[in-house]
């Protein structure tokens, strides 16, 4: 039986050419990503609710990276084919998916939280994000490099026990993505999640810092930056033989059910 030769692999990381959408990208781990994604060639559509995503994309096209900012709720009605059109009239296709928009823990126990708690997370880390995958579908199928990267949570693989809407939202990501690579999987369109510890962003109050970083086996927070290096990486063509996966980014804080 003959077997097909060998694909000539680039392991560059560069992605020069393609289209990538970030959402939550107006400052924190969402600004990380889409400014290493310039940085490697692509051209990037930032998205987030807090207007501050203006200067987020301001900054970097002073330094001469093709992007465009969009201040908009991913819940929104309407939101994610408004979203797909935007970032296809602008730079003519779409490539690379990020779903980083999220909600902070709200810190809350099982009889503190309500319904309307939980239908919160997961209106934001479930449903928009599903949106979203259904609109650009039909452009990442056409696409040679079609990638959706989920940025979840070690919080969706092993339970916290104070966070009932991130947790069960974060789990749902994770299901989520594993649908979607199975679908997508025949376009050749690899859909992955990156599951993040304790990371140096505004999510982290202060109250609770040093019982995280204790928590780390390394000692401190993770920062925007090495979360994105892995973001770039699952764009990138050195990651076309991955899929349905997730990657922990955590500092070694493994639990027992990772």
């Amino acid at each position: 039986m003959s077997s097909a030769p060998p694909l000539d692999v680039d392991t560059s990381g560069r992605l020069d050419g393609r289209v990538a959408l970030v959402t939550g990208a107006a400052r924190g781990m969402g600004a990380s990503h889409a400014r290493l994604l310039a940085e490697r060639g692509a051209s990037v559509v930032l998205v987030d609710l807090d207007s501050e995503v203006e200067k987020t994309a301001a900054d970097l096209a002073e330094r001469g990276h093709p992007v465009r900012a969009v201040a908009a709720d991913v819940t929104g009605a309407g939101a994610a084919e408004e979203l797909v059109r935007v970032t296809v009239d602008t730079f003519g296709g779409l490539d690379i998916l990020v779903h980083n928009a999220g909600l902070a823990h709200d810190w809350r126990r099982l009889e503190e939280t309500t319904a309307e708690d939980l239908e919160r997370y997961l209106a934001v880390n479930v449903t928009a994000p599903y949106a979203l995958s259904r609109a650009a579908a039909p452009i990442l199928r056409a696409s040679v490099h079609g990638r959706i990267i989920f940025v979840s949570s070690q919080w969706g693989q092993v339970p916290d026990g104070h966070s009932y809407g991130y947790m069960v939202s974060k789990a749902g990501q994770l299901g989520l993505m594993k649908a979607l690579a199975d679908e997508l999987i025949g376009d050749r369109v690899l859909v992955n999640a990156i599951a993040p510890g304790a990371v140096r962003t505004r999510m982290v109050p202060d109250d609770v810092y040093d019982l995280e970083v204790a928590a780390v086996p390394l000692g401190r927070l993770g920062e925007p930056d090495e979360v994105a290096a892995v973001v770039a990486f699952l764009a990138s063509d050195a990651a076309g033989f991955i899929t349905g996966q997730t990657i922990p980014v955590n500092g070694g804080a493994l639990r027992v059910g990772i």
